[in-house]
């Protein structure tokens, strides 16, 4: 009766054998990193695009309820109904600040009329609330800090000239009248930028 001979694998194959193994485990292990890494950013970005998103609805919301409603600031002086532009006494930073009338759910939708202010600073983008319209110079102002590790963010209003032509501004100094509209152009630490324009129901 024969027997079959059986016989291991020789140092040769079994070196053969690993270095195969780890060829394709380098590959694979390439290949699951870019993967991961891809993946990595897209998640970044998309918590990126809610982030905005949200202060954006927010954004939208305090213009969609903003009205022609001077005020009286700090030193009993009358402050239009909206303000922006350099030469304004603003905060640091401040881009625009407006009368806002949003509807209180807790109070059966009544509104409640407040001056609203969006500033940018530090590259951070805050929300800026008033409890009181007429303020004095004691009157606390609260902040919400919103996005952070902008490198900068571009406000520019849309409105009709003398001309009734719909033109873009820097600035808006008009204090009788609302603009039609306001783009925001944010751009963040990594160079990507978003653009939104925004109407106002108020706008001519």
């Amino acid at each position: 009766m024969n027997m079959r001979r059986h016989r291991g694998f020789t140092l040769l194959e079994m070196m053969v054998a690993i270095g195969i193994f780890a060829i394709i485990a380098a590959i694979s292990y390439g290949t699951l990193n870019r993967f991961i890494d891809n993946r990595v950013i897209v998640e970044q970005k998309n918590e990126e695009l809610k982030n905005l998103q949200n202060v954006m609805m927010l954004l939208e919301r305090d213009l969609r309820y903003a009205l022609i409603r001077p005020v009286r600031d700090g030193f009993g002086d009358k402050e239009a109904a909206l303000i922006s532009g350099t030469d304004l006494d603003l905060g640091p930073g401040e881009l625009l600040r407006f009368t806002s009338a949003q509807p209180n759910a807790a109070m059966n939708n009544i509104q409640r009329l407040q001056r609203v202010a969006w500033r940018f600073n530090d590259g951070q983008l805050s929300r800026i609330t008033w409890r009181v319209l007429d303020r004095d110079q004691d009157s606390t102002e609260y902040e919400r800090i919103l996005l952070e590790d902008l490198s900068e963010v571009v406000i520019s209003f849309w409105g009709y000239n003398d001309n009734a032509v719909l033109e873009v501004q820097s600035e808006w100094t008009d204090s009788e009248k609302m603009p039609e509209g306001i783009e925001f152009l944010v751009t963040l630490g990594s160079g990507r930028q978003y653009r939104r324009l925004l109407e106002l129901a108020t706008g001519t």
